[in-house]
């Protein structure tokens, strides 16, 4: 796994941060910046997917599902999540909020 970056994300998610083919930050590389600006080229990085690695956080497995082009979470052998969340940052937020409720409700005493 790739450390992250200043962001809080990998470097290859980060747009702020990651680098383009021309050796450049690909938010300051006025190449990239005009490709994405058209029809084409925006379809071109859209037709581009990769495959993201999953990870674990809190007991659950967050990965990409390229169907939904969105992120989902998982426990160890139950069904995906029925929710999808557009970036890995929004899915890891939803795993942080699941282990925190478990963990108050767990941690109340019965009187």
């Amino acid at each position: 796994m790739t450390s992250p970056c200043i962001h809080g994300f990998r470097t290859e998610e980060c747009a702020a941060c990651r680098s383009c083919p021309h050796g450049l930050v690909s938010s300051q590389c006025g190449r990239c910046i005009k490709a994405a600006s058209t029809p084409a080229g925006r379809k071109a990085l859209i037709s581009a997917v990769r495959s993201y690695p999953s990870e674990q956080r809190e007991g659950f497995e967050i990965f990409y599902e390229p169907a939904l082009n969105g992120w989902r979470y998982r426990a160890d052998e139950s069904a995906p999540s029925v929710e999808s969340y557009r970036s890995v940052f929004l899915a890891r937020k939803a795993v942080d909020q699941l282990a925190a409720a478990a963990t108050a409700g767990g941690s109340k005493r019965r009187g």
